[in-house]
């Protein structure tokens, strides 16, 4: 709940983020504030006094996206799946895929909510963010033996949170999508084949 916000408030404010993520998939990527609070159930001033504009609403929806993407697949250790760096990397992989198949706005977010110039901006802080995060992991399998050395791992965790974004925007633009376990396949090969990473550990 943002601070200062009353219970009732924290609920009108999930409601319009709710309807703003219903809009968005009915009108593929397109929102107005009125059909919002239409369908959210809301006077038409009700969603100005949680957001200053829409471009606030939309950056709304991108940190709620990625803190819950995060949360899900990146900011745990994963120890409990493996205590090989590898193993656990294959399921983070797996987490982020099952992640974007299941959520409403999968799709919408790797098109970058095009037509906000904001919204874009604001996405691409958190690609950033993600990008980081997956540089100082590469860094980490170098430590532990299971990358090697001489990986650049600021340019790998580039490439790497690169081509999950592309693969997943082709992958959920297709009229058939792709199973999940195939782009989940083709990510796992992706990563082994730029990382150079052998399969099994060593001995």
């Amino acid at each position: 709940m943002p601070a200062g916000q009353t219970q009732r408030g924290s609920r009108t404010r999930e409601r319009l983020l709710q309807a703003a993520t219903e809009e968005l998939v009915v009108h593929d990527g397109a929102l107005e504030f009125a059909a919002v609070a239409s369908r959210a159930g809301v006077s038409a001033g009700a969603p100005y006094r949680h957001f200053a504009s829409k471009s606030d609403l939309l950056v709304a929806l991108i940190d709620s996206f990625y803190d819950e993407w995060e949360a899900l697949a990146y900011r745990p250790t994963l120890s409990e799946v493996s205590d090989d760096w590898w193993l656990c990397e294959k399921e983070r992989i797996r987490l982020s895929v099952t992640f974007h198949y299941g959520h409403a706005l999968g799709a919408l977010m790797q098109q970058q909510l095009l037509g906000d110039a904001v919204a874009v901006r604001h996405q691409r802080v958190r690609g950033e963010r993600l990008i980081a995060g997956a540089a100082k992991n590469v860094a980490r399998g170098q430590r532990l033996g299971r990358v090697p050395a001489h990986i650049d791992a600021e340019l790998a965790g580039a490439l790497l949170m690169g081509g999950v974004g592309q693969c997943l925007r082709v992958a959920l633009a297709r009229p058939r999508r792709l199973s999940r376990q195939r782009v989940v396949r083709e990510l796992q090969d992706f990563m082994q084949r730029v990382l150079c990473i052998e399969d099994e550990v060593a001995s």
